[in-house]
């Protein structure tokens, strides 16, 4: 074969690889918007940063190699990569990766609330105490003292329910 004609086989072949690398990178996007929820706005973005990179790095190759000329090759050698992912590894990928990290996702969840109630069982005994000692400190001080005791009792009440917003969070 000639030259010209090598040179565009191997272009060709470049254009597939960079098919499959931009469905690949899609896929990954599709994987964490299946792991992570998302609103429009967010997915939006998204998609606009993943075609900004597409068309960078699509300029970038045509005017490195083709000195910025469109060739029709170099299209389809895009085409193919896609297509050949997409149908070979592309779906599966997706479906198998993102079940996987849900139920990795779903098992952290249930350790941390596990790990919550554990947590909250420790600190029920020392907040007994300090009630206790409220009820105490109110039963002494009499009259006087129950804007104080309402008060303590209220700051005690808000960080009992910070811990466990922060323990059970997810």
């Amino acid at each position: 074969m000639s030259e010209l004609v090598t040179t565009e086989f191997v272009l060709f072949l470049y254009a597939a690889y960079f098919g499959i690398e931009i469905a690949f990178a899609y896929d990954l996007l599709r994987i964490f918007r299946r792991v992570v929820g998302h609103n429009r706005l967010a997915m939006a973005f998204e998609d606009f940063v993943y075609w900004l990179w597409v068309g960078v790095k699509a300029f970038l190759m045509l005017y490195e190699y083709h000195n910025g000329s469109l060739r029709f090759y170099t299209i389809l050698g895009v085409c193919a990569g896609i297509f050949l992912y997409t149908v070979s590894v592309g779906a599966l990928f997706v479906k198998y990766s993102s079940g996987l990290l849900n139920k990795t996702k779903q098992g952290a969840f249930k350790a941390a609330g596990k790990a919550g109630k554990k947590a909250e069982r420790v600190l029920e005994k020392p907040r007994r105490a300090a009630v206790s000692k409220l009820y105490a400190l109110r039963d002494l001080c009499g009259r006087k003292c129950r804007a104080v005791y309402r008060i303590l009792k209220k700051k005690l009440t808000v960080l009992r329910k910070m811990i466990r917003i922060l323990l059970y969070k997810h």
